[in-house]
């Protein structure tokens, strides 16, 4: 197993980057590229501008990891504009994981729980004026189709479970890891979702769902799980 690097030497990023796009406020849109393995997945996470455990835990593992070790490529934010102003939404208002150009895309708007603890699913929040109309969307599908990925593990908070609908091997490895419930489906509707889409291209996706922690826990408690996930092997 590789090792971490130094804590000391962990505060900034030694890793290769490329720019896959811009996002509606002009931010770059940045992808670690894999650095080796025969068949890379991608890790993704920051779809939700306000899911900040799952950014920063994943961030400091990429960071622990020395860059040629990577065998998988990595977008820490696929929604910078959201990170940066603290919204779930882009900066257009849109939740992106109802913007995907998938058959059940509706434009009828999304709704979302203002924090863990609230009762109801009550702000809204728009889905585009078409699938697949928000530049992060666009640009995301792009890689994926650039890049071909073998499998894809987006990583948001705060329902603490693992989906899985494959039940697959990688998920169930990271649903004992991190000590999270396996399920098939959250139990509700994702119209227009980024899993619905990997779905319809029949890339398997993994969605991690952190429970309502906070970025200094996750970063600590999730690090090593993260980490080996970066280095993940299947073979």
């Amino acid at each position: 197993m590789p090792s971490m690097r130094p804590r000391p030497d962990r505060g900034q990023f030694t890793h290769p980057r490329e720019t896959y796009g811009k996002s509606v406020m002009g931010a770059p849109l940045v992808y670690f590229p894999a650095q080796r393995g025969k068949q890379p997945g991608l890790i993704i996470a920051g779809t939700h501008g306000d899911e900040t455990a799952a950014v920063i835990a994943l961030s400091c593992a990429l960071r622990s990891l020395p860059p040629e070790l990577l065998n998988h490529h990595v977008v820490l934010a696929v929604n910078p504009d959201g990170c940066q102003l603290g919204l779930r939404a882009n900066a257009n208002g849109v939740d992106l994981n109802r913007n995907f150009a998938t058959s059940n895309w509706t434009a009828e708007g999304s709704v979302y729980r203002w924090n863990s603890q609230a009762e109801e699913r009550d702000v809204r929040l728009k889905t585009g004026t078409s699938g697949g109309s928000e530049p992060e969307t666009e640009a995301l599908c792009q890689l994926i189709e650039q890049l071909d990925p073998a499998w894809v593990v987006t990583i948001h908070e705060p329902l603490a479970c693992i989906e899985d609908p494959d039940e697959s091997p990688l998920g169930t490895w990271l649903s004992e890891r991190l000590k999270l419930p396996l399920v098939t489906e959250l139990g509700y509707p994702t119209p227009g979702s980024f899993g619905t889409w990997c779905a319809e291209r029949d890339l398997p996706c993994i969605t991690v769902e952190f429970p309502p922690i906070s970025a200094d826990v996750a970063s600590e408690d999730y690090l090593p799980t993260l980490f080996d996930l970066l280095t993940y092997d299947a073979g």
